[in-house]
């Protein structure tokens, strides 16, 4: 059986607080982060400027390429942040199964997020996509440090 969440990110938590984890280490990993989400946001943009022109449900279509964007990018996403980020030895599925336990969260919040303000605010809707990769991008990465990458899994710093 899986970890409880919120013991998953109190345990992930206490380690980084030890002796092994500092500022330091962590500024280093959010700068792989970031460099990893500008290969994630260039697959993740072409995908969603596809799903935009072909409308697959003439309905909301910058939510719905959003949102199908968004799940397909979320696997890419892990692979590259176990890999390079977070240099992970976790099994590939638990670390997959907490990432998309993150990934689904902030996937929700993000979709209602463009969804606002594309069609209630009236912001362009590349606009919308670039305020949303802004505002939830630090959160994301807490979660996947916390939850699917726990410091005392990683293979080496």
């Amino acid at each position: 059986m899986l970890e409880n969440p919120k013991n998953r990110a109190l345990r992930a938590r206490d380690e980084l607080k030890s002796g092994d984890y500092d500022i330091r280490r962590m500024v280093r990993e959010y700068i792989r982060y970031l460099g990893i989400a500008v290969i994630n946001a260039i697959f993740f943009w072409g995908l969603y400027e596809l799903m935009y022109w072909l409308d697959p449900l003439a309905l909301y279509p910058a939510t719905v390429a959003w949102a199908i964007a968004y799940v397909v990018g979320s696997f890419e996403a892990h692979y590259l942040h176990r890999t390079f980020t977070f240099k992970s030895n976790a099994s590939y599925k638990d670390s997959l199964y907490w990432a998309l336990i993150v990934y689904g969260t902030i996937g929700v919040l993000s979709t209602i997020s463009e969804h606002v303000l594309v069609y209630i605010f009236d912001v362009h809707h590349r606009i919308a996509w670039a305020l949303n990769m802004c505002a939830f991008g630090f959160m994301m990465f807490l979660g996947l440090r916390l939850l699917a990458f726990p410091p005392e899994l990683d293979s080496e710093e």
